[in-house]
């Protein structure tokens, strides 16, 4: 069921993606601390969205890794008590 729900999402992340690229296909200005240039406009919203979501998961790591070792503790404690409680 995952499965199909994971397919679905990114075939809908395809589509959005197409439909932004073609309805934006005017160049924009694009000034940087020392430079500027001009780049499609569906580049830019393409760049700024992969670049949240990677900038999301580089976050998100840090908490996830603090959960697994927080199951990893809860279960060797669930495992010492049900140890005790077979004697």
């Amino acid at each position: 069921m995952i499965q199909v729900v994971r397919k679905g999402l990114f075939l809908i992340l395809v589509i959005l993606a197409f439909v932004l690229g073609t309805q934006n296909p005017a160049l924009v200005k694009v000034d940087y601390i020392i430079a500027s240039s001009e780049v499609p406009l569906a580049s830019l919203i393409s760049l700024c969205v992969v670049f949240g979501l990677v900038l999301g998961l580089l976050l998100s790591i840090g908490k996830i890794t603090q959960l697994k070792r927080q199951i990893r503790q809860q279960q060797r404690v669930n495992q010492s008590i049900q140890a005790q409680s077979s004697k």
